[in-house]
């Protein structure tokens, strides 16, 4: 063993490795084949039924409303549905921005104390003195 490198001791592992995965995989495989081989077959189905043309299906015939009525039903849920989209768009950057910054005086002070405080100085080393 001395005289080996013992690169190829590793790649020889690994070689072996790989065979024995790839033959297992086909020792799985022809098992799998020789068990749907040897399944027992099922009843066939006799050749009349196997031909016969299935029961048909009638549906109820509804009457189809006229197209005016069904244009006014469409626009009548339309309208009762969403509200304006002017007013929605309001709403909803008025809540966003109360949500976020809360009061425009908040906001404000806020600003203000950022300013007198300067960057956080909790990343940068203690002084020493």
């Amino acid at each position: 063993m001395k005289g080996f490198p013992p690169e190829l001791i590793y790649l020889l592992i690994f070689g072996a490795v790989l065979l024995f995965n790839f033959l297992m995989q086909k020792a799985v495989k022809r098992q799998q084949e020789e068990a749907a081989r040897n399944a027992p077959v099922e009843e066939e189905i006799p050749e009349e039924q196997w031909n016969a043309a299935p029961a048909a299906v009638t549906l109820p015939s509804m009457p189809r409303p006229e197209p005016d009525e069904v244009a006014a039903h469409r626009r009548r849920v339309a309208a009762e549905a969403a509200p304006p989209p002017k007013a929605r768009d309001r709403t909803r950057l008025r809540v966003a921005r109360q949500s976020l910054f809360g009061a425009r005086w908040d906001v404000q002070e806020a600003v203000v104390v950022a300013t007198i405080l300067g960057r956080c100085r909790a990343d940068e080393p203690h002084d020493v003195r």
